[in-house]
């Protein structure tokens, strides 16, 4: 099997600053403009079915003076389309439609209130049944409509409202406390639109701090990256290129020119094949996968077995493969470094598995890993690969893991996650550590 060049230290790519990813996960439990939105608009529906509860009575005592046909009209087409704003909040479809058709709605029926009056007398004293419901019409344009649009409807109703109150058919109310009560309903209006539009502004500052913050941590990423690659250069030109320059020179013998001269061999041979291992936009075989592997098995430690079961052939994306590989690595890694008691013989067992099972897909699928897709594996089927990395050490509580501590959350799990894959942890005190990583086809 050909031989990697890899340093231990530069298998494993480490995470970016651990800050921002602190900002991130903090940000992940912010409210987004989209959870506000969901909030404020289920709230909503539920205030309005709730509150025209309070019109009940007063349709019922508005039958002496209304024109039945009205009377039976009017609320029922209401309720309907309030009952349809509250299942629009539930399926998450057309709730802003649904406000906006009721708030027109009720706004026509509170402009048509003197036609639906047919007993001018027996209405003097009272108040239309549709003032019950005025605050659920403004709470439904403050969340469906724009600020400008929500307030000149909240002043046009609230205008409308006081000409027909101080009609015969809306009561012959005062202009005096019909207007007292226009202000109050204002107040209502007003405080309803600057709450929504409030928690609005909030949740899109939110939103901006969180790509605020994803921007960086790609951008801290690719510079980490290109500064792992450029470690990863020098570690290959100072063990290859320097060394056989350095054996070359102190060549005297025969024998000694031609070992520099082989050396100088394999050199090339590495420098060659270097940069195309695991090229990220191209399909990387299961066998050159498994012999990368076992490569960098060896080179942290000679005393981890390596096993493969089932058939090693296939291929993967090549960003599958790197994931997988720098997690499996990076758990390996881990074992080596906290697996035994530092003041006794490290004589833990570690045992790194390959597992390969094949799986029906589309001869089609096209795995997505963010905005890439990602070729076919195959094309008439596809693989499940697993890699196992286990070992007999002393084991850790994998929940008492501090948040500050990396290498498992995000150079295993959150890389493997990354590609459309799984990571697991089984481990217990005393009873050793298993880290399991797997990859299947999305379309499998």
């Amino acid at each position: 099997m050909r031989r990697v060049s890899e340093s231990p230290g530069s298998i494993a790519v480490e995470p970016a600053p651990a800050e921002l990813a602190s900002t991130l996960d903090r940000l992940r439990g912010a409210l987004s403009r989209s959870t506000v939105e969901r909030i404020l608009t289920r709230a909503a529906a539920v205030f309005g079915l709730v509150l025209s509860l309070q019109a009940i009575p007063v349709i019922a005592s508005s039958t002496t003076y209304v024109d039945p046909v009205w009377l039976s009209v009017e609320p029922e087409v209401l309720l309907a389309v309030l009952l349809l704003v509250v299942l629009a909040a539930v399926l998450k479809r057309g709730v802003r439609v649904m406000m906006t058709v009721f708030a027109l709605l009720y706004f026509v029926a509170f402009a048509i209130w003197p036609l639906c009056v047919s007993n001018t007398s027996a209405a003097l004293g009272t108040q239309p049944w549709l003032w019950s419901g005025i605050a659920v019409a403004m709470a439904y344009v403050a969340v469906a409509l724009p600020v400008p649009w929500a307030a000149a409807y909240i002043v046009a109703v609230t205008a409308v409202y006081v000409g027909i109150h101080v009609q015969p058919s809306g009561g012959s109310a005062e202009l005096k406390g019909s207007l007292l009560d226009a202000f109050y309903v204002l107040l209502i209006g007003a405080f309803m639109l600057m709450l929504t539009t409030t928690l609005r502004r909030a949740a899109d500052r939110v939103d901006a701090a969180q790509q605020t913050a994803m921007q960086r941590y790609a951008r801290a990423a690719r510079n980490h990256a290109t500064e792992v690659e450029r470690t990863k250069v020098d570690a290959l030109v100072h063990d290859s290129v320097l060394t056989t320059l350095i054996t070359a020179a102190r060549a005297e013998t025969e024998t000694e020119r031609d070992a520099a001269v082989a050396l100088s061999a394999a050199a090339l041979e590495t420098l060659q094949d270097a940069p195309g291992a695991f090229d990220l936009d191209s399909d990387v075989s299961l066998n050159d996968f498994a012999a990368r592997l076992v490569d960098a098995t060896q080179l942290l430690s000679p005393r981890v077995s390596f096993s493969t079961e089932g058939q090693i052939a296939g291929r993967i994306p090549g960003r599958v493969a790197d994931a997988l590989f720098s997690a499996a690595v990076q758990a390996l890694i881990n074992s080596l470094q906290h697996a035994a008691d530092s003041d006794a013989a490290d004589d833990v067992l570690r045992t790194v598995s390959v597992h390969v099972t094949s799986v029906p897909s589309r001869p089609d699928f096209v795995a997505v890993v963010g905005s890439a897709a990602l070729p076919p594996a195959l094309t008439a089927s596809a693989v499940e690969l697993t890699v196992q990395v286990s070992d007999t050490g002393i084991g850790f509580d994998v929940h008492a893991v501090p948040k500050e501590r990396l290498g498992l959350r995000v150079s295993i799990r959150e890389r493997v996650e990354s590609v459309g894959g799984s990571a697991v942890v089984h481990s217990m005190l005393g009873g050793g550590t298993s880290i399991i990583v797997s990859w299947r086809p999305a379309d499998s």
